[in-house]
């Protein structure tokens, strides 16, 4: 398991350092009142969201803004920084990745859009250079164009309007915006979040890696997953089967017609494939498939609050005849079996 081989080696995993950094540089944010970006959003965010460790602010202008100094670079940092959030134009990304490879920095993750999702030459490029960049450097990276990380534990959101109650579902996505809507409705609901995260592109850190620190992460016990694509299907099978064996995993698959596939080629880079391909992949890795947000808000709900059933058998009670027939067919379609109630019951209930 990835924590817990990390934890032997005394070695603290890599998504540690994007969950719970001890400090944060916010690159892009802007001096004054005057254009201010979305940089500046993310540093109230995190101090609004009760982040206890220190966050930088960094723009190679300089100035001030918000009450603390933005320094001109990463290096020029005083102290060490794990976790940089850059909202930087993407033509700016590389010198941002060296620089975080100079001063340490353990994970970067890029708000930014303009990489492989604009189906260029130029985007696809750009993306190549940063992540050759990472990988020699050992720069770990999440994103680009994702939203980023969601822990209330830690003081950490994307999303002003999310509460700073944890709970026990971990949640990925690779849309920013079906993240924003799954963690509002879901805690609306009860449901609340021990982390989350919004993914973009998957340059270097993907659903497998995201899904693997879930299974081993002791704070979360349910796992839901909004995916448009992956780069590696043979991984992505062998850990759903690992996962989906230990913990509940919810996963909604869009892209799965041929309008869909190329709205996920241009959203996020994804490569979407066949949907039978996927559905069977799914079920017979013991993943759970739903097929709107709603759906999946309702199971992560029906886990948090419900035991796990131990079977397919299930008993359909409501009141009116064609709400208790639709139910049925649903049931079934399902993979579930919906008996006939015995006979001492029927007379019972009659």
């Amino acid at each position: 398991m990835a924590i817990l081989e990390s934890l032997k080696k005394g070695q603290k995993p890599a998504l540690d350092y994007i969950f719970h950094p001890e400090s944060i540089a916010v690159a892009g944010v802007s001096a004054g009142q005057k254009g201010r970006g979305i940089a500046n959003s993310y540093v109230e965010r995190f101090e609004a969201a009760g982040f206890q460790g220190t966050i930088y602010a960094v723009n190679p202008s300089g100035g001030e803004a918000m009450g603390r100094k933005i320094y001109h670079s990463l290096k020029d940092i005083p102290g060490p920084v794990d976790f940089v959030l850059s909202a930087v134009p993407a033509r700016n990304t590389p010198q941002l990745v060296s620089d975080c490879a100079e001063k340490g920095v353990k994970l970067l993750h890029l708000f930014t859009a303009g990489f492989s999702e604009l189906g260029d030459a130029e985007g696809e490029a750009l993306e190549t250079e940063i992540l050759s960049i990472a990988r020699q450097s050992g720069v770990r990276m999440t994103g680009p164009n994702g939203m980023g990380i969601y822990c209330p534990e830690t003081g950490l959101t994307f999303d002003e309007g999310f509460t700073k109650r944890s709970g026990n579902v971990g949640w990925i996505a690779q849309s920013g915006r079906n993240g924003t809507y799954v963690v509002r409705d879901a805690s609306m609901r009860g449901v609340y979040f021990s982390k989350a995260i919004s993914y973009g592109n998957a340059a270097d850190l993907n659903e497998c890696d995201f899904i693997e620190y879930f299974r081993d992460d002791p704070d979360t016990e349910i796992i839901g997953a909004y995916i448009e694509g992956v780069k590696n299907g043979q991984r992505f099978f062998k850990v759903l089967k690992e996962v989906a064996a230990v913990k509940p995993l919810v996963i909604f698959k869009a892209g799965n017609t041929e309008a869909g596939s190329r709205g996920a080629a241009s959203h996020t880079a994804s490569i979407a494939g066949s949907s039978v391909v996927w559905r069977a992949a799914l079920k017979q890795a013991g993943a759970i498939q739903v097929y709107s947000l709603e759906e999946l808000v309702d199971m992560l709900l029906l886990f948090n609050f419900l035991s796990s059933p131990t079977g397919c058998n299930i008993s359909i009670v409501g009141f009116g005849g064609g709400a208790g027939i639709q139910a049925a067919d649903a049931c079934t379609d399902r993979g579930m079996n919906v008996p006939l109630a015995p006979q001492d019951l029927q007379d019972e209930l009659a």
